[in-house]
């Protein structure tokens, strides 16, 4: 899946990753998840690409004060809902903004595995669920209260140059860096002598140093 494919083809491909966000969230014991920290989880799995090689499925994001936000994710979100793969487990006022809701979701595991174990058969979509399963392990590390603050502490969501109502590129067409991805590889060169990080290793240490962060 990449960036600069048709229209109908990138909402496939986003739908593929609900299922796939939401089935690694699950085997991380995240789920239900409510929407704010689904879209933390979302945004990290997209700028975060780059530390496994893999092409983010949307290269940007408008910055607001609310943190980041796919509409793409919700369409297909609500998509999945709607088909039966995903179920809204509940439906509560937002505690941080009183006039709007706040939904959780979990995978409705009965008709999602089946489609789940079509996209495992292809190994690209394995090397992403790996990817996947790496950033919600690492995520549910965060306190639950905080979990949705971690986005908004990430490296390319805080470049001082993109200020608020602005967008944040990070991969694709106009995009010239990716903080993020650079905060990652620079763990190298500040580890002991003779270790190379994993990518798994150096996704965890960068997490971890968001939790840090979100804590104060």
């Amino acid at each position: 899946m990449a960036l600069g494919v048709s229209e109908d083809n990138l909402a496939c491909a986003i739908r593929v990753r609900v299922l796939q966000t939401l089935a690694a969230l699950e085997n991380a014991g995240a789920t239900p998840i409510s929407n704010r920290d689904l879209q933390s989880v979302v945004y990290l799995s997209n700028v975060l690409s780059p530390v496994w090689d893999i092409v983010p499925v949307e290269g940007s994001v408008l910055k607001t004060e609310e943190g980041p936000r796919s509409i793409r994710f919700e369409s297909e979100l609500d998509n999945c809902i709607g088909l039966g793969l995903v179920v809204v487990d509940s439906i509560q006022a937002d505690e941080e903004v009183g006039d709007k809701l706040s939904a959780s979701f979990r995978l409705a595991g009965r008709y999602a595995a089946p489609i789940l174990d079509v996209i495992d058969a292809f190994p690209d979509e394995r090397r992403t669920a790996a990817f996947l399963n790496e950033i919600a392990f690492a995520f549910v590390e965060i306190e639950p209260g905080l979990r949705d603050d971690a986005a908004i502490a990430d490296a390319a969501w805080t470049n001082p140059s993109i200020s608020t109502d602005r967008v944040v590129k990070f991969a694709g067409e106009g995009s010239k860096t990716n903080p993020s991805f650079n905060v990652t590889e620079a763990f190298q060169a500040f580890a002991p002598e003779g270790l190379h990080y994993t990518p798994a290793q150096r996704l965890d240490l960068y997490v971890r140093l968001l939790k840090r962060r979100v804590n104060g």
